[in-house]
């Protein structure tokens, strides 16, 4: 366990999978039928599932993170919110309670998963997530999933902002365009946590013993 840095240590930290949705990553999503292009999302969901298989033998919590809307959520305020911007195109038509589009996509909670459902960007903000590590004794987070620069690192600075440790697993996240994920991971390196590649991570938890 020496060899395993704290941030990434199993005793202490969990793995968050944020928004692997229908409508976020398949191509047959709203996002992709509004015009944007999932193959990132797509290409990089085999080996997320790898890492999460890695992280469940290595005693690694996994806690999914999924977003749901309906009318009960649907502020003047979140729908306006870019005005009339070019990211009206995905305001209102993503993950509605109920339909196919909220299902998870390529991946798939486990007994002894965490699940919780938000309706904003981080995960963080109207959920019981920072009272559900804490009482699991959980203080290292490592962030997957999509969108990298929406609820990604949303999430990512809720969590350094209430008092965790955070990292980005950059080959496990992915977004619509390769600009804006590199942007994304740049600002997180510089400013809010550490980058890691899910063979990193894979290669300390190989050494780890389960409880």
């Amino acid at each position: 366990m020496d060899s395993v840095p704290f941030r990434y240590d199993p005793a202490r930290c969990a793995l968050v999978v944020i928004d692997m949705q229908n409508d976020f990553c398949s191509p047959e999503g709203s996002l992709a039928h509004a015009g944007f292009d999932v193959t990132a999302a797509v290409a990089m969901t085999p080996r997320l599932n790898q890492l999460i298989a890695t992280a469940r033998t290595a005693g690694v919590r996994v806690i999914f993170v999924r977003t749901e809307h309906d009318e009960t959520t649907d502020t003047r305020q979140w729908l306006g919110r870019v005005g009339d911007g070019p990211d009206t195109a995905r305001t209102g038509i993503t993950c509605r309670t109920g339909t196919a589009g909220a299902d998870y996509y390529g991946v798939t909670p486990r007994s002894g998963d965490v699940v919780v459902t938000k309706n904003r960007f981080s995960a963080f903000v109207g959920t019981n997530l920072d009272l559900t590590l804490r009482s699991l004794g959980i203080d290292s987070l490592l962030f997957t999933g999509v969108a990298t620069e929406i609820c990604v690192e949303s999430s990512l600075r809720s969590a350094l902002f209430h008092e965790y440790w955070v990292s980005l697993v950059d080959d496990c996240a992915a977004t619509y365009s390769r600009a804006a994920h590199d942007a994304s991971v740049s600002v997180v390196a510089q400013n809010f946590g550490t980058v890691v590649t899910a063979e990193k991570l894979e290669s300390f938890w190989s050494t780890v013993s389960p409880g």
